[in-house]
């Protein structure tokens, strides 16, 4: 009966000697504990976080550890500044962040260290004695459970007003081979109830001895603030992973940047500028490699601090090598060249001077540097996304810095595709913040209908440009007959698409040609009325420009096949009737310019004489009221008013002629307000005992809408 005792001793004695190394009888003169779990001991979770006060003699500092199976961080604050060490021993790396001063700059910096067999990962820092709060609690440096800790009950005693359980604990840390000696207060769950669920403790305190074999001997304690058992995973996240803007060089990347990115997106976007006193600049982007173009738009303040809001668009068209910048405020136009620039065309191999449209992951700056996994973060209310961070090398001793975040989640529910949220971008000078940008996306959409995109911004930029740089267009119109007056109307998205789709195919020209598209009823009649443009002049630097068919060679195709009742569209109404209507013969009417004039077939041309009539009837009013005026009385006196009222009236004449000349061909009536308009203001200007009255701006900029409407 007593030999089986000291067999057992025997074996623990060799047990302790081949796994403990040198172990400091001193210090614990009973040996390690026995690694029998206490029936007091609430035993500690594989996933904790825990809040403290390192308190090391003289020398205090608060200390945070988030704890998880395979990854932990600590947080301290020092007297030198804060400072975050992050393990993970799924990758065996270590990360060491500190923020150094750079011309009186924080700049956040990053050390990686390689995890290896001989690391010592039980410790804050290497070479020293402070142990993690983890270790003390029962784990090993990998953070697995320590199958040679224990621990044991040493009686109650009361800690800042909460009865507590002590227990102490006695064991061997094999990475840095020394020996500890803790005490632990843990609150009684029979007397004290906090904010943890029932029988569960709260760590209170630790003080800790602990010794090594070259003498060195450190005693400390840990003041627990707060101790949180299996933390929310969203909480966990954030506490392991690196901050936001921190890279990290050499980091193994866990996870790949999203490579499923469609061939056609479009986003809005907003960019804040920091150094631009906060600017905000908001943009809608469209890409399209089917039909090869881009488009950007942006609006902005007015940099002089006015109250007006500026709008820009440019219009890449990759098929014939051309940039269409067209501001918006004032209806200038200006053609170029495509470059590089703009981040969406990338040199030919074998022809550097040539360019081709760049794929989705060049536009969204993703294929030219190593990205770097850093974790899940929120980035919106409910929305968690993957961060993905990179360096760029430049010259001059720069770096760019580029922090992609795309959403994984909403609501706690997985994404099917990761939808692009957020782009940070931050450029350093020999370590100084130059400048930083952040680019946050709404309404992302993959595979939009782009080809309704490019809506009439590129007609009105050839209007800009007109046929004096040989870029023609012109308006066409058609009937289609609806004899039975079946009501497709109902469903006129869909006519309108088919209609447009139906264009493109008989013309045998790119989306982009065509804008403007309006469907209306006259009768029974539906009218088609659309923009087609020429084809541009001159192309760019693209390796194969396409080759397409003349304005005048598409439009003469075009009434021929009209005229031969050889156009048809099928429509829908009801819930699921369908009906195939044809385009009437010989209704094609054309408003074209060419070489500065406008030529116009059809009936539409009854509205340009109308107006020409009614602006003779006008100057001849005006001449005739001069000739006949029997006042002479007061000639010296109305001299001057005369010669006002005459230019007054030039420049209403020349606005008249403007408008008129410069837009699509409005309608009769559209003309004869807009010549009521002006006699009126001829008849006021030239009575000298009233002010010069000039033509409404309302008016005039709702007959300017109305022509550029068409």
């Amino acid at each position: 009966m007593f030999l089986l005792p000291t067999y057992l001793l025997s074996i623990v004695i060799v047990f302790i000697t081949t796994s403990h190394g040198q172990f400091d009888q001193s210090l614990c003169p009973d040996g390690p504990s026995a690694p029998i779990p206490d029936p007091k001991w609430r035993s500690i979770p594989q996933r904790f976080e825990i809040m403290t006060e390192l308190v090391s003699g003289t020398d205090v500092m608060e200390l945070s550890q988030a704890f998880s199976p395979t990854r932990d961080a600590i947080a301290a604050s020092t007297t030198k500044g804060p400072i975050q060490f992050y393990w993970n021993f799924g990758t065996n790396e270590a990360f060491q962040v500190l923020t150094a001063v750079v011309a009186q700059n924080p700049v956040p910096v990053c050390l990686r260290q390689v995890i290896t067999p001989e690391s010592e990962t039980s410790v804050i820092q290497p070479n020293t004695l402070f142990v993690k709060p983890s270790i003390l609690l029962g784990y090993d440096p990998r953070n697995e459970p320590n199958r040679q800790w224990g621990i044991r009950y040493d009686g109650d005693e009361d800690l800042r007003g909460i009865p507590t359980n002590r227990f102490k604990s006695c064991f061997y840390v094999n990475d840095i081979k020394a020996t500890v000696s803790a005490t632990y207060y843990v609150s009684d769950v029979n007397k004290f109830q906090a904010y943890l669920p029932a029988n569960t403790s709260i760590i209170v305190k630790l003080d800790v001895t602990i010794s090594h074999p070259s003498g060195r001997r450190e005693s400390y304690t840990y003041n627990v603030f707060r101790y949180t058992p299996n933390p929310q995973r969203s909480e966990e996240r954030q506490a392991l992973e690196t901050p936001a803007g921190v890279f990290c060089p050499n980091r193994t990347s866990t996870l790949a940047v999203p490579a499923n990115i469609p061939e056609r997106v479009s986003a809005n976007s907003e960019v804040l500028i920091p150094n631009l006193n906060s600017s905000i600049i908001s943009s809608h982007n469209l890409y399209d490699t089917e039909f090869q173009f881009t488009r950007f738009d942006v609006w902005y303040a007015d940099p002089a601090g006015g109250q007006r809001w500026f709008h820009m668009t440019e219009i890449h068209d990759f098929a014939v090598g051309l940039s269409f910048q067209y501001n918006n405020t004032n209806g200038q136009c200006t053609v170029r060249d495509i470059n590089t620039n703009g981040n969406d065309a990338v040199p030919t191999d074998g022809s550097p001077n040539l360019l081709q449209m760049g794929s989705p992951q060049h536009l969204l700056l993703m294929d030219d540097i190593i990205y770097q996994y850093t974790g899940e973060k929120r980035c919106r209310d409910r929305v968690w996304c993957h961060v993905w961070i990179g360096e760029k090398p430049m010259p001059n001793d720069t770096v760019e810095h580029r922090e992609w975040h795309w959403a994984a989640s909403v609501n706690n529910e997985p994404l099917q595709n990761l939808i692009p949220m957020k782009l940070v971008l931050r450029r350093y000078v020999s370590g100084i913040l130059l400048f930083s940008v952040e680019i946050n996306i709404f309404n992302y959409r993959r595979r939009p209908m782009t080809i309704f995109e490019i809506d009439y911004t590129l007609a009105n930029c050839y209007r800009a440009l007109g046929p004096a740089e040989n870029y023609s267009l012109a308006v066409l119109s058609f009937a289609i007959a609806n004899d039975k007056n079946y009501p497709v109307l109902e469903n006129l998205n869909f006519l309108r698409l088919h209609i447009f789709e139906t264009l493109i195919f008989t013309m045998f020209v790119r989306p982009t040609r065509i804008s403007n598209l309006l469907v209306d009823k006259n009768n029974t009649d539906i009218i088609v009325t659309f923009t087609l443009l020429d084809v541009p002049p001159r192309t760019g630097p693209v390796e194969v420009p396409l080759q397409e068919l003349s304005l005048d060679t598409v439009i003469q195709r075009f009434q021929t096949i009209i005229d031969s009742e050889g156009l048809t569209f099928r429509a829908r109404y009801g819930d699921s009737k369908q009906v195939t209507l044809r385009a009437r013969a010989k209704s094609l009417n054309v408003v074209q310019n060419t070489q500065n004039k406008w030529l116009t077939s059809g009936s539409k041309i009854t509205g340009l004489w109308i107006g020409f009539i009614i602006l003779g009837l006008a100057i001849g009013a005006v001449g005739g009221f001069f000739v006949f005026r029997p006042e002479t009385s007061n000639l010296l006196s109305t001299n001057d008013s005369i010669s006002n009222a005459h230019t007054d009236i030039t420049a209403i004449y020349d606005q008249f002629i403007s408008i008129l000349f410069t837009s699509n061909m409005p309608s009769t009536s559209s003309l004869l307000t807009l010549s009521i308009s002006a006699i009126s203001s001829f008849l006021i200007a030239i009575d000298t005992s009233r002010p010069l009255a000039y033509p409404s701006p309302q008016l005039c900029f709702h007959n300017h809408q109305s022509f550029q409407h068409v």
